[in-house]
């Protein structure tokens, strides 16, 4: 963690330290309001992905410089891509690029207490759905987050050698147009292969693939879907938010019997619209979760990504404020099988 704080100094990136409790830390970052780590005395890296190039202050510096989107971390776009990031949806690989205006955007940045809030003002241009322009304004305030397990009688059984961290992000988003444009609060967390992601479901449900097919990588595990998170082969996929419950999580294969669990926890509302859409197939929607592996060429990550409330003139509604929260376990995998059923339902036998 020091290191990487080295190197955000000497890339002149603002940032703000937030205490988790047990040791762990958050960065915050000005510079596209990414949230970094958690790190900790036994992961200084961090739990979430960063790219190696933070590791030599002059690469990662050419990156803040070149602002590109893709610094690691944890970063809240605005939805659907389908309108802002891709031009042509017959030619999605060849047109998708994150609009700057997102990512890095212009952040401003203050700390209030315990908390952060980041604010963002931008105007953007949309593609595909409808042509015009829409002014989003998007506030987050990152604060820590206490453990769900604590009310449990169990808690400290389900606990027993496992340390543990959490934050929340409250984000509230409105957007104006006089065009019949979506919005949407999206939050995308990079995570580390290798390991296994798991999505309970009411019923059981396979996903939409919206680049490559997914394939192999996904199979049916208990009362939901699991995907294989390898970093080497790419491919996203989309989950209808009727069958969802609002939770997801990431087990890593971790290393000597050590491992990470990594939860995800948002208002997952099967009424709203959910407006983004695969590139090839036009009008489907209602995709609260979408998962991408990448396939070594940006990195070697995956995304956990979930959508929020569309708002947007068709919706009838200009505003949505949403709380997503991320939880984050460590330990002996054996311990951390306990946690992901009490929360997901599901132990990650493999």
């Amino acid at each position: 963690m020091q290191e990487i704080r080295k190197t955000f100094d000497y890339c002149g990136l603002k940032y703000e330290v937030l205490e988790l409790g047990e040791g762990w830390k958050l960065v915050v970052a000005q510079h596209g309001g990414h949230v970094f780590g958690p790190f900790s005395e036994r992961y200084p890296e961090g739990i979430f992905w960063m790219p190696e190039s933070v590791k030599d202050p002059d690469s990662y510096k050419k990156l803040v410089d070149s602002r590109d989107w893709n610094t690691g971390g944890d970063r809240v776009w605005v939805a659907p891509e389908i309108q802002f990031n891709i031009k042509d949806r017959k030619r999605y690989r060849e047109t998708l690029d994150t609009p700057k205006t997102i990512d890095p955007g212009d952040f401003s940045m203050e700390r209030s207490k315990n908390a952060v809030i980041l604010r963002q003002s931008m105007d953007l241009e949309s593609y595909n759905t409808v042509t015009g322009r829409i002014h989003v304004e998007l506030v987050r305030t990152i604060h820590k987050a206490l453990n769900p397990l604590r009310k449990l009688e169990y808690c400290d059984i389900l606990m027993q050698g496992v340390s543990w961290c959490g934050f929340e992000q409250v984000l509230d988003l409105k957007a104006e147009s006089g065009q019949d444009i979506y919005a949407e609060s999206w939050d995308l967390v990079q995570i580390r292969p290798m390991g296994t992601l798991y999505i309970p479901m009411y019923r059981p449900l396979r996903g939409t693939d919206h680049y490559e097919p997914a394939g192999r990588h996904e199979y049916l595990g208990g009362h939901g879907v699991c995907l294989r998170i390898t970093g080497d082969s790419r491919y996203k996929i989309g989950y209808k938010s009727a069958a969802l419950t609002g939770r997801f999580g990431y087990m890593s294969d971790g290393q000597d019997g050590e491992s990470c669990l990594i939860i995800t926890n948002y208002p997952n509302n099967p009424s709203a619209m959910y407006s983004e859409e695969p590139p090839l197939l036009e009008g489907d929607t209602g995709y609260s979760v979408h998962i991408y592996n990448d396939d070594g060429n940006s990195g070697g990550f995956a995304e956990m990504e979930c959508n929020m409330q569309t708002i947007g003139r068709p919706t009838g509604l200009n505003r949505s404020i949403e709380r997503v929260t991320k939880w984050i376990y460590t330990g002996k995998k054996e311990r951390l099988k306990g946690i992901a059923e009490a929360l997901l339902g599901y132990g990650f036998e493999n």
